[in-house]
């Protein structure tokens, strides 16, 4: 039974996406013992995936007995019999914790701010791959459900981690397609006492019907990134405003045909009453610009900030500043205690995760 890190290496594999995307489960009987080196060798030898994985491999065992621990095996003891569904199968005789039981799992090794990227990542339609140019892969859908992962906490009841995912779950992403959308996203949606925002996230990348301009004036569909609510009277330019889109794109917009996209895409979202912005890379890096460019989004949604002291704005300012350090430091392959207490520079940073992925460099 794979767990912890082992189980998210597996879920982030490419050859398992249709059994995750698909989101097929199985009953999740926990072994009373762990495999020896020999027994994992075999195992390895019937399913290579096995041994594309890193090492230690980390597993689940029933019985504080049956405990291994060596250069290629560790496990962990569960205190009881896992609900079903709480699992899914990789191979004949080899079974991996379920996504939802995964953030679980992880949850009391993680800040909550990385449990809340862990979330959005098992809940988004991406999955982070270093080994990848660029970084990451994208899913047809996600592995798993803010309905799928409740269910699942309402089945476990009182047990280690449930009460963390549960309050991490409201302020994750649902439906993110990257990284940097889901930091994005967590910037401009927490509220200012954390570092956000507090803007009314509606949605990430869900279908818009458009009428798109190049195709004959045909319905069409748009996923902005982003989507902010506007208020029910929200108006702008003499017409009824339905929200604000928030485009993230690092990459090199100076082409002609890169301009042209990015036109087509503004004008038809302007015409259903969406206004648009883009953040390109250097723009989200730039505190002082996110502060201003905030400052525009509220006043097209009709939202003006509250009035605020200079000591409190100064306190919030610092407070936005250190969110935006903290989810530099989530790169996705180093968690919890293992990924904090020591500094790390850019250019180590760059030598586990490819910049354009995570927006680091």
């Amino acid at each position: 039974m794979l767990s912890h890190l082992t189980a998210l290496e597996v879920i982030r594999r490419q050859e398992l996406r249709l059994s995750l995307e698909w989101r097929q489960r199985c009953d999740a009987p926990v072994p009373g013992r762990g495999p020896s080196d020999a027994e994992l060798a075999s195992l390895i030898a019937q399913t290579p995936l096995l041994g594309r994985l890193a090492q230690p491999i980390e597993a689940l065992v029933a019985d504080e007995a049956g405990r291994r621990r060596s250069k290629r095996v560790k496990t962990h003891t569960v205190s009881r019999p896992l609900p079903a569904g709480s699992a899914f199968l990789v191979a004949p005789g080899v079974r991996c914790v379920s996504p939802e039981h995964l953030a679980v799992q992880m949850a009391p090794r993680l800040t909550e701010l990385e449990l809340i990227v862990l979330l959005s990542e098992l809940m988004g339609t991406y999955a982070i791959a270093p080994e990848l140019e660029g970084g990451m892969w994208q899913r047809w859908s996600a592995p798993t459900t803010r309905d799928m992962v409740l269910a699942h906490l309402d089945a476990l009841g009182s047990f280690p981690g449930a009460a963390k995912v549960r309050r991490a779950l409201g302020r994750a992403c649902v439906n993110s397609g990257s990284p940097r959308e889901t930091k994005l996203s967590l910037r401009l949606g927490l509220n200012p006492a954390r570092g956000g925002y507090g803007l009314d996230v509606l949605s990430m990348n869900a279908p818009l019907e458009v009428t798109r301009i190049r195709d004959r004036m045909r319905a069409g569909i748009r996923k902005p990134d982003i989507l902010l609510r506007a208020p029910a009277d929200a108006m702008r330019n003499g017409r009824a405003l339905l929200g604000a889109a928030v485009e993230y794109d690092g990459r090199d917009h100076a082409s002609e045909e890169a301009h042209a996209r990015d036109a087509e895409r503004h004008n038809e979202l302007t015409a259903i009453g969406i206004v648009e912005y883009l953040v390109t890379r250097r723009q989200y890096r730039d505190l002082a610009y996110m502060d201003g460019l905030v400052d525009l989004i509220r006043r097209d949604l009709g939202t003006p900030a509250k009035r605020r002291t200079h000591r409190e704005s100064e306190r919030l300012r610092r407070l936005r500043l250190r969110l935006y350090l903290e989810l530099e430091r989530i790169d996705g392959v180093r968690w919890g205690d293992h990924g904090r207490g020591r500094d790390r520079a850019d250019a180590e940073v760059r030598d586990v995760v490819p910049v354009e992925a995570y927006g680091i460099g």
